[in-house]
């Protein structure tokens, strides 16, 4: 009878520990509202040009690996946005969505796609054209004390269209 109750107590606790370790685990729709949240985030900064919310989104060891094949950290996106910001007039539409997500404890594949509309100025300016890019990503994730955050990125493609045609580089 000892044996008995000491098996159900020993039974008992291992599934108390595992119920008390799997509350601390997010499920898969938690993480992925999770990081569409900063997705949302991201898109706010971008439409209203605020660096400093894009930049508190973009942890220190970032990268983005591009189509042409450079090699883009952190301070470079921040050159690089601002200098692409100084030419866009204004954001029409902006759609950044998280399609599929693998989970692996506190790390994350996200599938993105984005869809991002705006008008930019040509060299003159002032006269503007309208720009859509779409773009597809693979993209790496991670649990910070901060939230979920994007860590790299690479980029699979997409599609660009000046006042409606397609441009090929």
């Amino acid at each position: 009878m000892k044996s008995l109750f000491t098996t159900g107590l020993i039974l008992l606790s291992v599934s108390y520990l595992i119920a008390c370790s799997t509350t601390d685990q997010q499920s898969d729709s938690q993480v992925r509202n999770e990081i569409q949240n900063q997705l949302d985030k991201c898109v706010k900064a971008v439409e209203s040009k605020n660096i400093e919310l894009y930049m508190d989104l973009i942890p220190e060891s970032f990268v983005i690996y591009d189509e042409s094949g450079e090699i883009i950290n952190r301070e470079k996106q921040r050159e690089y946005t601002l200098r692409d910001w100084s030419i866009i007039d204004r954001t029409l539409s902006n759609k950044y969505t998280a399609d599929s997500i693998k989970i692996s404890g506190d790390s994350a594949i996200v599938f993105t796609s984005q869809r991002w509309e705006r008008l930019m100025f040509r060299r003159d300016g002032k006269t503007t054209d309208t720009v859509l890019t779409t773009q597809k990503h693979i993209e790496v994730w991670k649990k910070t004390t901060k939230g979920w955050l994007n860590f790299d990125i690479k980029e699979l493609g997409g599609q660009i269209f000046i006042n409606g045609k397609e441009y090929k580089n």
